[in-house]
């Protein structure tokens, strides 16, 4: 399945945005941010943490 993440506003002033990461139409996760900057780190953050737990552990991603 394809996880999926998009940046939300919301009602809070001092997290104006949000995180959602979806499996189909199932919320996984949500995480308040600053600002849509600090949004897509997260974004890449995450997806890249995925991308190498799924990685064969002789990748860069286990190395050292």
């Amino acid at each position: 399945m394809t996880l999926t993440a998009e940046v939300r506003p919301t009602a809070f002033k001092a997290r104006p945005f949000k995180v959602v990461f979806r499996r189909q139409d199932e919320v996984v996760a949500e995480w308040p941010v600053a600002s849509r900057k600090a949004a897509e780190e997260r974004i890449a953050e995450t997806l890249g943490a995925v991308a190498c737990a799924k990685a064969p552990k002789s990748t860069a991603c286990h190395v050292g």
